[in-house]
């Protein structure tokens, strides 16, 4: 969470510099950590409390949002871009004496992961970084294991104003409604959307804003 570039050349190099250089103080924010852990807890409602689910985690950054999940899980991998970030997730899972938590630098956009299959797919506010959304939700597909969970959480579609600087921002947010459409195109079956977060923050104009964050969860179909 959310340092996955959107492979689109100049804007690749700033969104590896810009989260590799944040990442030693990323969990500093409270904001940050809040929206986290209100992603982490919504999820958590909907694991099964008899399994424990292969989980894995795409823009992973820090592990604010899995790390907090690995407890419920046989095993958690967080995938990243940032080698910053993903050092930061790594020192966090030993600090917690994770044995069954890993990390990889790789980029599902560009390239898949083969030989791996999951249980339950995270991916928490990396999309609107991503340019090509739905090749990247066929990856998620194929990955998962039958009635497998995809969990996504980002943006509401919003005016242009979250972001002060816009390089490597691919989208204002997301419609719900197109959201849903490319999940049950891509094979998913019908997603549910819940309002997990509200980010309060002032825009460019100093003005204090609130900005909904969703919740959507799918399951593959068999």
């Amino acid at each position: 969470m959310p340092s996955q570039r959107p492979s689109n050349g100049a804007a690749d190099v700033w969104n590896l510099s810009h989260f590799d250089e944040k990442a030693k103080t990323w969990d500093e924010e409270p904001r940050r950590v809040a929206l986290a852990s209100a992603i982490a807890r919504m999820i958590a409602g909907k694991l099964n409390a008899t399994q424990r689910p292969r989980l894995m985690d795409y823009g992973c950054g820090t592990g604010l949002c899995s790390l907090p999940l690995a407890g419920r899980c046989v095993s958690v991998l967080g995938l990243d871009c940032s080698a910053g970030m993903l050092e930061q997730f790594e020192a966090k899972a030993r600090a917690a004496g994770f044995g069954h938590v890993s990390a990889r630098h790789h980029d599902l956009v560009a390239e898949s992961l083969d030989g791996f299959e999951f249980d339950v797919i995270l991916c928490a506010m990396t999309l609107h970084h991503v340019r090509e959304v739905k090749a990247l939700l066929n990856r998620f597909h194929s990955m998962l294991a039958p009635c497998g969970l995809l969990a996504l959480a980002d943006l509401d579609a919003e005016d242009g104003s979250f972001h002060q600087d816009m390089s490597g921002v691919e989208h204002h947010g997301f419609h719900r409604e197109w959201m849903a459409a490319q999940l049950r195109a891509t094979g998913f079956g019908k997603p549910v959307f819940e309002t997990v977060y509200e980010i309060e923050k002032p825009d460019a104009s100093g003005t204090l804003r609130r900005y909904p964050v969703f919740l959507a969860t799918a399951k593959k179909s068999q």
